[in-house]
Formats: structure tokens, C-alpha cells, sequence
């Protein structure tokens, strides 16, 4: 880990972050669960690890809003809040800065067992819906899960060569949580824990670390790099997640940062499940470990508690290899004619001079007539041309209507955009 907190960067050694942990768990209350809201990512980890070892349960919201706060102090009374420095603490909670609070002492290298069956954390989504729900993480999920990922994200060497990586993702999240916390534990893996997000901070932060180097990022914000113009370091290895990454896209990725990029495809009920190599192919491959099951509908490991429904339409011929078809609610019908949402959005993004954005259908009531909605972040393009974009490839009757510019969508922080947030967002554009 290399901290970067306002200081020189130095980096801090495997027995040196065992005694900094074991130091910050023997000061945690007693509590059942603990919400870890530091941003810091170095921070972050030791208030995981040091719940571990205290045997609680790390809540991960998918926000740190006073709201979520509330909500999950009702839902888990047993629980007290870890931060760094955050302002909005619901009160009356017990809550700990870990900024103040001195670790100082001796390194240990006596790593601590942590019981494979305890419950080490609970991972909150959105959902569809906008209510929060809970993932259950076992230890041993986490633990096989992360070699897993540390193979198929890293190589077969991933315990030999050490790698130094940025990631430009919280690490609550699961994306997050899984390469820039558990991979750092599991593999040799030194991450910073700076989380940069303009164009030339991420270039000096990256600049920072020696080589080989490794990004961690999404589409969204890859989008943003690759089009700011801002010279970029080699960087041996890219890993991105949490929204489909187009081929156009992923091959100027490639060229900006000279190493390859790896989609990854997963969701938070499973964790990482399936690769590519996007600038070459649509075809992913699902990890080992994993498989479908029940045509296709369900995706099952030893691993996991339960199986789950895999939300996205498969093609395999193998069971091993796939294609993606949209997700099970992509296909939409107008006039007796169908269409898909994900080709619709592919366009969108694949248009020169577009940012970001999306087109989704509304809910029933929110149109005269229900259509698709455009909601675009341009640099300079106008909505004429976007029109002029879309009649050319799409037939009239899904044509997207309004075509709305915005300064920005509402995205998390992960870079996904809920569809509750979306509706409230498109509500109050039109209000």
C-alpha cells in the first residue's frame, strides 16, 4: 500500500500493516457490525481488516449520505461507524475517526485467521428499485473469489511479479473492493491510495508508481482520460468494469496508455465472473470456478452461498465462452416493432463529439406516448446532429424523444447509473 496522505508516498510493509491492524482492532468497540465510510483507501482497509479480526461485519453502502447512514443504523442497531474526516455523521451513533487516532508500535508478522465461514461483509446496491439490498460475503467467498480474480485478472504469475496500481474507484463497491483491497491481500499487489479523478492527476499519480504499472477504472472514466488530450505513462495493464466498454473505445484506451486493457463482467451478488479482451472480440470467458447452469438463467460456484440469476442473455457454445445479448429487459417494442436498448446506447456512446449517455425507456405516465429518452453529455455536438446520428441507423419509430443535453448523469461513484436515479433525474429535467 502506498499511502499519499499529503505526505512523501512511501510505501508500507506487509508486517508493518499487520501491526497497524491488530493495534486499530484491539481499540474497536464492541459492536456486531461496523460502516466503514473512509475515503482514504489505505484507511479504508485497515478499518476492513481490523473489523476481521475483531470477528464483525463490514457494512458497505452504496453511498455515504446521511439517509443511507439512518437506514442502515435502523436495520443494524449493533453497529458503529468508521471515518476519516466525514462531516455528515448521523447522530447519536458512535463513530471513530481513524485520522486520529495513533497506530504506532511494532510490526508483527503473525498474519491473523480470520474463520472461514464468518460473515465478512454485507455489500449494499441500489437495485432497480432504488431500495438497498444486501449481499452477503462469507470470508471464504472473498478468499476464493480473490485468487480466482488474482489469476484471471493478473496472470498465472500474479504471486511473483510485483505490480504497482492506481484504481480511480472507491473501494466500497464491489468492483472497488475486489482489485484495489482484496487483490492487494491476496497477490503481489502494491496499490496507492490516491483516487484521483481529473485527467492529468491521474497521469502524476500514475507517474508516481514504478513499473509495471496497473489502472483500475471504469468506461466512463476511461472516456474522460482518453479524450482530455492529457499524455497518459505506460501502463502495463488496464482492468475496467460496471458498464459495457465499446470496441472503439477500448482499442483508443489501448493506444492512450500503451498496455492492454481486460474488461471484466461481474455483478455484486457474484463478484467478478468473466474476461475479454475488448479491443480484440466480444467474446468473454467465464473464470474457472464458475459456470452456468439451468440454460443459462443461474450462475453457481462452491463458493458462493447461493447460486444467482445471471440478469444478462447468454450465447455459448461451450459454456465457457459467450457472448452477451442485452440484458433480459433490453428489448423494447414500438408499433409492433423491437429493439434494443443496448444497440441504441452503443450508438450513443460510439458518436463523436458524446461524453457520456444513455437512452432508457420511462416509466408509464412519465410520456404522452412512451418512447426511448436521450440523455447526452456533449462536447461540443448539438442535438441536430445527434438526431441526424440516430435517423441514419435507427428506424423512425425509435428514434429517442426528448433528446436531452446535460451537464452530467447521475452516476455513482462505481460509474453505474440506477435506474431510480435516473427517472428522478429525467423527472426534474422536466419539471
Amino acid at each position: 500500500m502506498l499511502p499519499a496522505l499529503g505526505l512523501q508516498p512511501t510505501a508500507v510493509r506487509v508486517d508493518e500493516f499487520i501491526g497497524q491492524v491488530k493495534r486499530l482492532a484491539a481499540r474497536l468497540p464492541e459492536a456486531g457490525y461496523t460502516i466503514n465510510l473512509c475515503d482514504n483507501r489505505y484507511l479504508f482497509t485497515l478499518g476492513f481488516c481490523a473489523a476481521l479480526v475483531r470477528g464483525q461485519t463490514n457494512l458497505l453502502p452504496q453511498n455515504r449520505a446521511t439517509a443511507t447512514q439512518t437506514l442502515l443504523r435502523e436495520q443494524y442497531p449493533d453497529s458503529y461507524v468508521l471515518h476519516d474526516g466525514l462531516d455528515n455523521l448521523i447522530a447519536p451513533c458512535p463513530a471513530f475517526n481513524l485520522n486520529q487516532i495513533d497506530l504506532r508500535g511494532e510490526p508483527e508478522c503473525d498474519v491473523p485467521q480470520i474463520p472461514a465461514s464468518q460473515l465478512a461483509a454485507i455489500a449494499f446496491t441500489s437495485g432497480s428499485t432504488g431500495q438497498p439490498k444486501a449481499n452477503l460475503k462469507p470470508w471464504h467467498t472473498f478468499v476464493t473469489s480473490s485468487r480466482m480474480n488474482a489469476k484471471e485478472m493478473l496472470g498465472s504469475d500474479y504471486h511473483n511479479t510485483l505490480r504497482f496500481a492506481l484504481a480511480t474507484v472507491p473501494a466500497q463497491h464491489m468492483w472497488g473492493l475486489e482489485t484495489s483491497l482484496l487483490l492487494p491481500l491476496f497477490a503481489r499487489l502494491c496499490i496507492s491510495d490516491q483516487r484521483p479523478l481529473f485527467p492529468l492527476d491521474v497521469a502524476n499519480a500514475l507517474q508516481q508508481l514504478p513499473a509495471p504499472r496497473l489502472l483500475i477504472s471504469t468506461p466512463v472514466h476511461l472516456r474522460a482520460l482518453v479524450s482530455s488530450g492529457v499524455t497518459m505513462p505506460e501502463t502495463e495493464q488496464l482492468l475496467c468494469a460496471t458498464a459495457p466498454l465499446s470496441t472503439e473505445l477500448a482499442q483508443a484506451t489501448e493506444g492512450c496508455f500503451g498496455g492492454d486493457l481486460i474488461e471484466v463482467y461481474g455483478c455484486s451478488e457474484v463478484g467478478s465472473m468473466a474476461r475479454r479482451r475488448t479491443a480484440h472480440g466480444d467474446v468473454w470467458r467465464l473464470f474457472e470456478g464458475l459456470e452456468f447452469a439451468e440454460e443459462l438463467t443461474v450462475i453457481r460456484g462452491s463458493h458462493l452461498p447461493q447460486q444467482q440469476p445471471v440478469q444478462d442473455r447468454i450465447e455459448t457454445s461451450d459454456g465457457r465462452a459467450f457472448r452477451l445479448l442485452g440484458r433480459s429487459d433490453d428489448m423494447i417494442e414500438i408499433a409492433g416493432k423491437r429493439g434494443s436498448l443496448q444497440e441504441m446506447n452503443k450508438l450513443l456512446l460510439a458518436t463523436p463529439g458524446v461524453v457520456d449517455g444513455v437512452v432508457f425507456m420511462p416509466e408509464p405516465g412519465q410520456q404522452t406516448i412512451t418512447r426511448p429518452v436521450a440523455l447526452v453529455v456533449g462536447n461540443g455536438i448539438t442535438k441536430q446532429q445527434l438526431s441526424t446520428r440516430f435517423a441514419a441507423h435507427l428506424d423512425p419509430v425509435f428514434m429517442p424523444r426528448p433528446l436531452l443535453l446535460v451537464d452530467a448523469l447521475p452516476r455513482e461513484d462505481n460509474g453505474k447509473l440506477p435506474r431510480a436515479k435516473l427517472l428522478a433525474f429525467y423527472q426534474q429535467l422536466r419539471s
